[in-house]
């Protein structure tokens, strides 16, 4: 039976860091401190990073040749506009102001995991952990007791997680996509996958991430006309439109986009488990489910926030549930405390009425009933005696004859006091109490009886509805337990209609067609499925055999036909390589002349700067790093040294030359200026100086062909030798001979130098 699995296409738009800021959530290095708790670290291992500087050229090249063309065009516009502040200069930093786009693509979730583990995987190689909401997933046991690694289960885990890089990989890659009307439209003309890393030690289910660069055509209009742009709408707009011919808004395309890719991403997996653990090709081991709003009970391909939520959730229920129960449980136990108070206090009620009851009798001679023959009520009994109490008062005051009696009322007070309280009628200081500080203590105790009755009273009536609140909530809860049950009664039901009505369909199918299933055994529900297959083997078998018998014939003629025309095809081939061949003869012994003579020219332009260092420095020597171990350097006059300074690269040689050459033009501009030094005059031309011609006439002045150059003039004023001409026109006899003098000391020096031979 297949397992419902599903898939989840996320893309999102990041701040202009991207890809590059969630580095920290993609390598999962043990060493930082993950926001992430559920990752597994021993499985790292199985994760795959595409982190290549090639991917990261790639990119940068299909960026440069998307939106180059825009860059160039804007640049110019702003050039022209006299605004080169607005430029952008490159690609680079055009795309470096705009948002981001990455996108994790997830296969099934961590039940669906589970279950392939348990399909594909020995029970030896993983085991089954807790969450903290009490449910549980497999993980692979990786290490021993001792912490020493399992390298079987290490084998075991790297094939299976293997599956689903290979799958994630390649559901993303560039080359994805349809052909239409002769031509292949490419997800990868759209929406380029970069970096990409997959992740397979989270306790969800293994995904991948990837960073995407986007490209897509605005529509235009008539203020502005359409042009390249790297919003993630507009790419998947221009995707769908060049595949269906359409034109949508962004929400439509982005559910197209995921329909696509989930349902392609999900074949992936199916074809590498198929391929991986040798499955028929006919068995389907996942079964496409999108999960939807509508039908909260397909709870497939959840990412692991949706499952932690619904974890959460469940838990939350069956904590409501319990403290229901706890809460109808302490409502009876309220209710039952309630009615042992209310019963205490209707008998402490009672005895305190009684003894008040006597007390009014005894002490006023009269029973406690009013006119109606009824019972007096205790405040009437309270007043009662409190009358009774003054008028004793009264007696003895007025006459002491009567003190026999007022005693005997206080002490029938005193002692209704002690039925009340069960103490004694004293005070603090153990004094005896008034008889009107009695009367008034009994007042405010039979006043708090019965309030405490009505608070009894009250409290019954509130525990009584805790009760029925908690009796409906327990009713609620059975009844939702037994729809559930029905539902789950009648699935089976189905489920068992249904697997009765397969059986007979097997059964009089192996009979019509005269089939034996294992010698003969009966069809039940245990070996079902078992009989279905081997009826689909043998319908394979017979559809095989029946199309083999049918184009046998056209087979053999085919063949014929085709070795005929490979031999054709093979002769012709036979002479084209031949031909080939020639043309690459002829080729390689052009290229062989063609280096021979480079090589030549090489040499003869190194002979050449030879020529130039001998001429100019011939004590210059190789430096001892460039040479062979054990050989000394030696000048390039010497047969040796020009030796070692033939072996040498073009461009060193040509480096040697510079640097001598700059260092004969220092010299040369020193012995220049030392002369023009000695030319100089000695004294400042002054105004009273006679000049050859001091006669200027302003009529034979005419304007210059040639515009004036300030930085040209002062270049040649700088020139050393300008600067010698203008010191030798106005220089002294006695100073040409003196310079004279000079050039021939430094002649004899330089003829006097290092000897050539």
């Amino acid at each position: 039976m297949s397992i419902k699995c599903t898939v989840t296409t996320d893309l999102q738009v990041k701040d202009t860091n991207g890809y590059s800021g969630m580095q920290k959530h993609v390598e999962h290095d043990s060493s930082i401190n993950h926001s992430n708790k559920d990752i597994v670290f021993d499985e790292t291992q199985f994760n795959i990073y595409g982190e290549s500087q090639k991917i990261r050229d790639d990119l940068t090249l299909w960026n440069q040749e998307h939106f180059q063309e825009y860059v160039d065009e804007h640049d110019q516009h702003q050039r022209e506009k006299n605004h080169p502040e607005r430029q952008y200069g490159s690609v680079k930093n055009y795309l470096s102001g705009k948002k981001k786009t990455t996108a994790i693509l997830t296969i099934g979730n961590m039940e669906v995991q589970s279950e392939l583990m348990k399909k594909f995987c020995p029970a030896s190689s993983y085991s089954e952990e807790q969450l903290p909401d009490g449910s549980t997933h497999l993980v692979f046991k990786l290490k021993d007791n001792n912490g020493k690694p399992i390298s079987d289960n290490i084998t075991v885990a790297k094939k299976f997680y293997d599956c689903f890089n290979r799958a994630l990989i390649a559901a993303t890659n560039n080359n994805v996509g349809w052909n239409r009307n002769g031509k292949r439209i490419n997800i990868g003309d759209y929406l380029h996958r970069g970096r990409y890393a997959t992740n397979n030690d989270e306790m969800g289910i293994s995904h991948i991430h990837f960073e995407v660069g986007t490209f897509g055509m605005t529509r235009g209009g008539k203020k502005r006309q359409a042009h390249p742009t790297n919003s993630l709408n507009q790419a998947l707009v221009s995707l769908h439109q060049a595949v269906t011919g359409e034109t949508v808004s962004g929400r439509v395309a982005i559910k197209w986009y995921r329909a696509s890719i989930d349902n392609y991403a999900l074949k992936c997996l199916e074809n590498e488990l198929h391929k991986t653990y040798n499955v028929p090709s006919k068995t389907q081991i996942l079964n496409f489910e999108r999960k939807t709003k509508d039908d909260p009970t397909v709870q497939t391909g959840l990412s692991m926030e949706q499952l932690k939520a619904q974890k959460a959730e469940l838990a939350d229920h069956q904590s409501k549930i319990t403290q229901a129960q706890a809460d109808q449980k302490k409502a009876e136990d309220d209710k039952q405390q309630a009615e042992t108070n209310k019963k205490a206090a209707e008998a402490m009620a009672q005895q305190a009425y009684y003894a008040l009851k006597n007390d009014y009798e005894r002490v006023t001679g009269h029973k406690a009933v009013d006119s109606n023959n009824n019972p007096l009520s205790v405040q009437k009994l309270g007043e009662g005696l409190k009358s009774a109490s003054e008028s004793m008062r009264e007696t003895v005051k007025q006459a002491n004859e009567d003190k026999a009696i007022a005693d005997q009322a206080v002490k029938a007070l005193r002692a209704s006091y002690k039925a009340l309280t069960g103490k004694e009628a004293v005070d603090d200081h153990n004094q005896p109490l008034s008889p009107l500080e009695c009367s008034r203590r009994i007042k405010k105790l039979t006043k708090k009886a019965q309030e405490d009755q009505t608070q009894s009273v009250s409290n019954q009536q509130a525990a009584e509805e805790a009760k029925q609140k908690a009796l409906q909530e327990q009713q609620n809860a059975e009844t939702a337990r037994r729809t559930a049950q029905q539902q789950l009664d009648q699935l089976n039901q189905e489920i068992k209609t249904t697997k009765q009505k397969r059986r007979q369909a097997v059964t009089k199918e192996l009979a019509d067609n005269q089939l034996n299933y294992n010698n003969g055994e009966a069809v039940t529900e245990d070996n079902l499925e078992e009989v279905e297959k081997a009826i689909d083997n043998w319908r394979q078998e017979q559809r095989h055999q029946w199309q083999s018998e049918q184009t046998k014939n056209t087979q053999l003629v085919s063949t014929n036909q085709n070795l005929t025309t490979q031999n054709q095809q093979l002769k012709d081939e036979n002479t084209n390589l031949q031909t080939t061949n020639s043309d690459l003869q002829s080729t390689n012994r052009k290229l062989i002349t063609d280096n021979q003579t480079l090589t030549n020219e090489i040499t003869e332009y190194k002979t050449q700067l030879i020529d130039t260092i001998t001429e100019n420095e011939p004590t210059h020597k190789v430096e001892q790093s460039r040479l062979q171990s054990g050989e000394v350097a030696e000048e390039v006059q010497t047969y040796t040294g020009r030796q070692q300074h033939q072996r040498q690269p073009l461009k060193y040689l040509i480096n040697t030359v510079k640097k001598i050459l700059q260092h004969l033009k220092q010299d040369t501009e020193t012995f220049i200026n030392d002369v023009t030094r000695i030319l100089q005059p000695q004294k400042p031309i002054t105004a009273n100086t006679k000049l050859e011609s001091h006669y200027l006439d302003p009529d034979s002045i005419r304007p210059t062909k040639h515009p004036f150059n300030a930085q040209e003039e002062k270049r040649l004023m700088n020139n050393p030798a300008m600067k010698l001409k203008k010191a030798i026109l106005q220089a002294t006899q006695e100073q040409l001979q003196q310079a004279q003098q000079h050039i021939g000391h430094s002649i004899q020096k330089d003829t006097n130098g290092p000897d050539f031979n």
